[in-house]
C-alpha cells in the first residue's frame, strides 16, 4: 500500500510543538504564524488518524499518542538536521569562520579555554573573540548587530526558563554554576564580611538594571524582594549595563551591586569588594544564540564547551 510524501514541515511543526506547547512560541521558532502552524498540525493529525494534541484557549497538552509518536519521530528528526547541517559543512568546505562574544566577568582565562579547546577539535576553522564590557540595549544586542555569532554570558537562575520568554533565542547548555555575590565599595557596612544572607538585602538599596532590558531579566538579576518576600529597594543610576558604570555606581552612590562571586575579573577594581551572598538562585554561564536556525560551527562550539 502506497503513501504520500511525507510533508517535513508537517513534522517539524509536531516536533516543536510538542517542545514549546505554546503556538506563539513554536511559530517564532519556525518563522511562521501561529495560524500555519496550527493548520500544519491539523494536516499532521489527519494523516496520523488520530489528535495528538488537547488545546484549550489557554494552552496546549500533548495526548498520549502524541507522547507515543514524538519518542519514535524526534530521534528521526534530530538525525535528518544533523545530516542537513553536515551536508552544507561540506558544501561551504571544512573551514568557515566563527564570532565568539563573551562577558569579560566570565573571565578572560575561562572564555579562551573554551575556544582553545574549540580549536584543538576544528583546527581549520578561523575563530576570533570579541570581549564586552557589558550592554547598551538588551541581552542580545551583540548578536542582533553581528558582531558575534554566539555568546557566553551569565544569567540568573534556570536558563530552560529564558526560551519561553525570548523564544528568538537559544539559551544553554548552562557550561558552570556559580553562587551569587555583591560588588560594595570598600567602605560599605557589608564590605567586611564573610558572607551575606539575601534576606538582608531589605536594609540596602541595589543597584537596578536599566529600563533597556526585559523585566524578566531585570528581576531575575535583582530581584524586588527577598526570598522571605521582603522589598529589596532598587535603584536606577545606570544608562547601560557594563563593567565601568557598574563600578563606577558602586563606589560614588554607595548601593550594592548584585553579581556572581566568579565576576572577580571584571568587578574587582580598587575601593570594590565582592562578598558572597546566600539564599539567591546561582548564576550559569550559559551560551546564547540566535534561535534554532544557529550555524553548525555555534553548534559545534556548543558542544565542545559543554565538554571542556
Amino acid at each position: 500500500m502506497s503513501m504520500d510524501p511525507v510533508d517535513f514541515r508537517q513534522v517539524e511543526a509536531f516536533v516543536v510543538l510538542a517542545e514549546e506547547l505554546h503556538f506563539g512560541r513554536a511559530a517564532a521558532r519556525m518563522r511562521l504564524t501561529a495560524g500555519r502552524v496550527s493548520q500544519l498540525i491539523r494536516q499532521f493529525e489527519r494523516r496520523v488518524g488520530e489528535p495528538l494534541f488537547a488545546r484549550t484557549s489557554r494552552k496546549v497538552e500533548l495526548l498520549a499518542a502524541g507522547q507515543a509518536l514524538l519518542a519514535e519521530v524526534e530521534p528521526c528528526y534530530r538525525e535528518l538536521l544533523r545530516a542537513i547541517a553536515n551536508a552544507r559543512a561540506r558544501a561551504r568546505g571544512s573551514g568557515g569562520a566563527l564570532r565568539v562574544g563573551y562577558i569579560v566577568t566570565i573571565g578572560v582565562a575561562r572564555a579562551h579555554r573554551y575556544v582553545s579547546a574549540f580549536e584543538r577539535e576544528y583546527p581549520d576553522v578561523s575563530v576570533t573573540t570579541h570581549p564586552l564590557n557589558g550592554f547598551v540595549t538588551g541581552i542580545d544586542h551583540a548578536l542582533r548587530t553581528d558582531a558575534a555569532d554566539l555568546l557566553l554570558m551569565w544569567f540568573p537562575g534556570d536558563p530552560g526558563e529564558y526560551a519561553a520568554r525570548e523564544p528568538a533565542l537559544t539559551f544553554g547548555p548552562s557550561l558552570l554554576t556559580a553562587p551569587r555575590g555583591l560588588a560594595v565599595s570598600a567602605g560599605h557596612p557589608l564590605a567586611q564580611r564573610d558572607s551575606v544572607d539575601a534576606e538582608e538585602l531589605a536594609e540596602f538599596e541595589t543597584i537596578m538594571p536599566p529600563p533597556t532590558f526585559p523585566e524578566w531579566f531585570v528581576d531575575a538579576w535583582t530581584p524586588p524582594v527577598t526570598p522571605s518576600g521582603r522589598p529589596i529597594r532598587r535603584r536606577a543610576v545606570v544608562a547601560d549595563w557594563s563593567v565601568d558604570p557598574a563600578v563606577d555606581a558602586v563606589v560614588r552612590t554607595g548601593l550594592i551591586h548584585i553579581a556572581t562571586s566568579l565576576m572577580v575579573e571584571g568587578l574587582v577594581r580598587p575601593g570594590v569588594v565582592l562578598v558572597p551572598v546566600t539564599g539567591l538562585p546561582d548564576a550559569h554561564l550559559v551560551p546564547v544564540r540566535r534561535g534554532p536556525a544557529d550555524s553548525a560551527l555555534v553548534r559545534r562550539f556548543v558542544d565542545v564547551a559543554t565538554r571542556s
